[in-house]
């Protein structure tokens, strides 16, 4: 099968590299901005890492970004989107119909309808370390004109292709991570790789601040993001409770840096909502995002059945 050539970045590494350095007066010379998809939170063309330990509502942030970037809704109801943007979700761990219901609830809290959002929706991933999944998801991506591709989770498809390498590895991981963001970069889709933290991370959290690069697992990941949103608990979870007490931790190259608390209250059973409460670390809730799903039953939580 015939491969089309993207741009003309990627056509130089194809073909390997070649020394071409401008000089100071002509770099000094160009106009180089950053493009806020989220303002202070994702820039256009740089990796993100969206990050924390296991069950801390990764995916459901993740939905909640990707809604927000396609909808040109606030992201987690604060943070402005300049214009909407396709955005693709590869999920490989949470299964169809979580995905669905998780979409469903976040869409209903933001007032659009899941069907009228530009997402596209797979729920298998590539292997990023094969060349020719790399290049399927390159080409995909340039096809539909996708502006930010969500990939989750990134243990299930980062290794175990065609290019062994050891996690443990800096040296083995850095790579695979630089090729896995040139096939999105290349298409001009912005990368949002979804990862977990560490063991050890996600023991400490509850009461140990804002988490931290360090805390991902894998060699090489804190090194290799450009961007970041990664959360752990402040406090443990209370089982039948839907009440996620969170930290939030939001940085990048592009010189935005933040930490807030977020609290996320869902529902239980068929009444399962989507409430959260945004504030900076050290103030009091400014800002609350809630709905509850059409047609679902009175929730146990009365706090939800106002909207």
């Amino acid at each position: 099968m015939t491969r089309t050539v993207l741009n003309p970045q990627a056509a130089a590494r194809a073909a390997g590299f070649d020394f071409r350095p401008k000089d100071s007066a002509a770099f000094d010379k160009e106009r180089y901005a950053h493009h806020w998809l989220v303002d202070d939170v994702l820039v256009a063309d740089q990796p993100a890492v969206l990050g924390g330990p296991k069950k801390a509502l990764k995916t459901s942030l993740a939905v909640d970004l990707a809604v927000s970037l396609a909808t040109g809704t606030p992201f987690l109801g604060a943070f402005r989107v300049p214009e909407p943007v396709r955005v693709a979700v590869l999920s490989g761990e949470s299964g169809a119909a979580s995905l669905q219901e998780t979409a469903r609830r976040v869409c209903a809290a933001k007032g659009v309808n899941l069907s009228g959002c530009d997402i596209l929706w797979q729920t298998d991933l590539p292997r990023l370390s094969d060349p020719g999944d790399r290049d399927r998801l390159r080409d995909g991506l340039a096809t539909a004109a996708v502006r930010v591709a969500v990939v989750d989770p990134l243990y299930l498809c980062l290794l175990g292709g065609l290019e062994k390498a050891s996690a443990s590895n800096l040296y083995e991981v850095g790579p695979l991570l630089r090729d896995a963001a040139r096939a999105c970069l290349d298409a001009g889709a912005t990368p949002v790789l979804v990862h977990h933290a560490t063991k050890g991370a996600g023991q400490k959290a509850g009461g140990s601040g804002p988490p931290e690069l360090d805390d991902l697992a894998f060699a090489g990941i804190g090194e290799f993001a450009r961007q970041w949103l990664l959360v752990n608990r402040r406090e443990p979870y209370r089982p039948g409770t839907g009440s996620h007490a969170l930290n939030l931790a939001v940085g990048g190259s592009a010189g935005h840096s933040s930490h807030w608390h977020l609290d996320v209250q869902e529902t239980a059973g068929t009444a399962r909502g989507w409430r959260v409460e945004l504030s900076a670390a050290d103030q009091t809730p400014t800002v609350t995002l809630s709905k509850r799903v059409a047609g679902a039953k009175p929730s146990a939580h009365p706090a939800l059945d106002q909207y």
